[in-house]
């Protein structure tokens, strides 16, 4: 009997004891926080309570004196100006300007920043292209063409001009050119400049028998062109 009152006893204190521990343990690593204080608020206006009398008359005073505000004015005003505006009618909001788009604006901007280039007149371009696409046809005729320059060779009767021609389908096409007195000594003639070439096709060949009749700087280049002189 005095075995299973120990054993009891035992039990007992062992709960106390790890009952202890676990709160000190508790408190050691899990330690309570305390609430935040609530700030107290304080009003910077003193209560009626605290207003002497005579202020607390003038004060109320003014506030009863206080006139109430009136839309007298703006109505003469819209009255003596004629506009209506009541909502829904077409004085009681201001006309603004139409808004822009942004891509109109954009295209505004590059049209202004971008000067434009003449194109090349649709004809000499059709010119062009059925000329150096069957030149034979062209035998004995004039004519007027855009081309850039290449070279510009001396010859035994004065200058031979190398041209170039690059079609819609990315095609070059070269035609050469004698001038015996057109040119002169010292022409001036850049390398990958586009020039007004006026000539005659006597033969209806692009390598032979062509005869510069006249020649006009366009001031159009290629981009390749380094503004070097054609003359060799």
């Amino acid at each position: 009997m005095n075995f299973f009152r120990l054993r009891l006893i035992n039990t007992l204190l062992l709960f106390l004891i790890g009952t202890v521990l676990g709160f000190m343990l508790k408190e050691k690593f899990y330690p309570s926080r305390d609430k935040p204080v609530q700030p107290v608020y304080r009003s910077s206006y003193p209560e009626q309570s605290q207003i002497p009398p005579a202020a607390r008359s003038e004060y109320e005073g003014s506030e009863d004196q206080g006139e109430e505000p009136t839309d007298e004015p703006y109505a003469m005003q819209d009255f003596e100006s004629g506009a209506d505006t009541r909502p829904g009618t077409k004085d009681a909001y201001p006309e603004t300007p139409a808004r822009q788009e942004p891509a109109a604006l954009l295209i505004e901007a590059s049209a202004k920043s971008e000067p434009a280039t003449p194109p090349r007149p649709a004809a000499s371009e059709a010119r062009a292209a059925g000329f150096f696409a069957d030149p034979a046809s062209y035998e004995g005729r004039e004519l007027q063409l855009e081309l850039q320059m290449i070279t510009a060779k001396r010859s035994e009767r004065g200058w031979r001009l190398n041209l170039v021609y690059t079609g819609p389908d990315r095609k070059i096409n070269y035609l050469y050119i004698d001038d015996a007195e057109l040119l002169g000594e010292k022409p001036e003639l850049l390398i990958g400049y586009v020039y007004k070439v006026g000539f005659r096709c006597l033969k209806g060949e692009t390598a032979s028998g062509n005869s510069l009749l006249k020649i006009e700087p366009t001031g159009e280049k290629a981009a390749w062109a380094t503004g070097l002189s054609a003359i060799e």
